[in-house]
């Protein structure tokens, strides 16, 4: 509608095509994930030039609302997450930031879930740099008390995840999911699921 408003008529298929180029675009350079730049770069090369900032910076929150309320948890997630804390382990979260400050966490705050992690970090608001910077890595071992070496970092990201937690000598573990193949994880699972066995296993060979 605020296209039409301010005298443009796009497509939603160009649009769209367009939308997952530069998201994948910006996932390989790994900048700080800022929506109101991922919009701004829609809008430019759409020839698109009378956008309102305030309205972009709208969209932006618009955007984040709608994909939180449609971007539910994995359902292995939480029965994971609840069976490592009663065995006792010291749980965090390292994520990286949305580029709108304070809206990742404000997401994690809203999963059912979140308080059974003692601390959350996230990268680009934390730390100088998003991951696989090593800053982020570092700082969640900080504050769980517990030195990397001994920290199996679990993620589902090759580059991201598996690089940075293996620069600071966590163990490091991938979830598979749709194409992230690659990179050289410690290990790698299914799913969420089979995580507490393989956590138990490496406590036994150590």
């Amino acid at each position: 509608m605020q296209l039409k408003r301010n005298g443009y008529s796009v497509g939603y298929v160009p649009l769209f095509e367009h939308l997952r180029r530069i998201d994948r675009e910006m996932l390989g350079r790994k900048f700080r994930y800022n929506r109101d730049v991922w919009w701004k770069t829609l809008f430019k090369e759409l020839g698109l030039k009378r956008m309102d900032p305030k309205w972009i910076r709208d969209l932006t929150l618009q955007y984040w609302r709608v994909y939180a309320a449609n971007s539910p948890p994995f359902k292995d997630a939480e029965p994971t997450v609840r069976k490592l804390k009663r065995s006792g382990y010291k749980l965090g979260i390292v994520s990286d930031s949305d580029g709108t400050p304070g809206m990742k966490r404000k997401r994690i705050r809203g999963v059912p879930f979140h308080n059974l992690f003692e601390a959350i970090v996230v990268a680009g608001e934390d730390t100088p740099r998003v991951k696989p910077g090593h800053e982020s890595f570092i700082l969640i071992a900080r504050k769980l008390g517990v030195q990397p070496k001994s920290s199996i970092y679990v993620g589902d990201n090759p580059r991201t995840d598996i690089e940075g937690a293996k620069a600071v000598g966590m163990i490091s573990v991938i979830v598979h999911r749709k194409e992230n193949h690659g990179g050289a994880p410690d290990y790698r699972v299914p799913n969420l699921r089979a995580l507490p066995g393989l956590v138990r296993s490496i406590q036994r060979a150590r």
